[in-house]
């Protein structure tokens, strides 16, 4: 059985047997979204998703992850959350509060930090398993709200998370036939963004995979900044917005109603130009 035939199993079981699961689904189902366009070249789609509160308010100061339970290691997770196995090394979960149908999350048996550099090639394993998915990556200060645990996230595809650069962000592209390629040209960038951030302990960056045409594709976003100025103002000023590799591909999670009723196109660019880095 290849691993796409064993995650529908896997969502089908969980649906019949986990209640948060399903409620969740179901909501994601009767989401409420609207569209902004750019001269028809491209979009951003934003999306109201109350379930998301958890990851957009998510505090990530040390001291706050250094007292709470890790909610990626096997014994803290629900008892009714079960998962399939991959390459020994992680557990593919159905994520009881979704974006995308088929919303996974994917942790490492170890509890160890988020850093993607000697994970890059697991991960582009993973897309080439997963043809219609796409496998995407929070940096620590980057969306991830478990900083503390590494994970990767998938999800069905969808052609707006597919759109690569815009003059919204900065995007930078890898796409090759050979997955060894892609793993040198992205050490190449890697590389390249820690000179410009040395006093990060992981460059800031969102990180989509997958695979198109029978070839290994890389989104890389380079942030300069975690949240947006939005995120820390008060009252009627503030949009509760976190972004993280979803939002950077377009398509924007906004977890309160009156931010998704007010938000504009003119906010959108603005909170893309604080939190992404340009690359010339």
């Amino acid at each position: 059985m290849d691993l796409q035939t064993e995650i529908s199993h896997l969502f089908s079981a969980q649906q019949s047997d986990w209640e948060q699961l399903r409620n969740g689904i179901l909501q994601m189902n009767n989401l409420r979204e609207k569209e902004f366009s750019w001269g028809g070249n491209y979009q951003v789609k934003l999306q109201f998703n109350p379930s998301r509160i958890v990851s957009t308010a998510a505090v990530i100061n040390k001291e706050s992850i250094e007292k709470r339970p890790c909610f990626l290691c096997g014994s803290n997770r629900p008892i009714q959350q079960k998962g399939v196995a991959f390459m020994e090394k992680y557990i593919l979960l159905c994520n009881p509060y979704p974006i995308l149908k088929n919303h996974l999350t994917i942790p490492l048996h170890s509890h160890v930090p988020q850093r993607i550099r000697q994970k890059m090639e697991e991960m582009l394993i993973l897309a080439e398993q997963l043809p219609d998915y796409l496998v995407f990556y929070n940096g620590p200060k980057c969306g991830a709200s478990a900083p503390d645990h590494f994970h990767l996230q998938a999800g069905l595809k969808s052609p707006l998370l597919m759109q690569g650069d815009n003059e919204l962000r900065s995007c930078l592209q890898i796409e090759s036939e050979n997955r060894s390629e892609v793993q040198v040209l992205f050490e190449d960038v890697y590389q390249y963004l820690r000179h410009l951030q040395p006093e990060e302990s992981e460059p800031m960056m969102n990180i989509i995979a997958f695979t198109e045409n029978n070839r290994y594709k890389l989104h890389i976003f380079p942030r300069k900044a975690h949240r947006p100025s939005h995120y820390y103002e008060k009252g009627k000023k503030q949009l509760l917005i976190s972004p993280g590799a979803l939002d950077m591909a377009g398509l924007m999670i906004c977890v309160r109603e009156e931010d998704f009723e007010k938000i504009s196109k003119q906010d959108v660019e603005d909170i893309y130009s604080q939190v992404s880095m340009p690359i010339i």
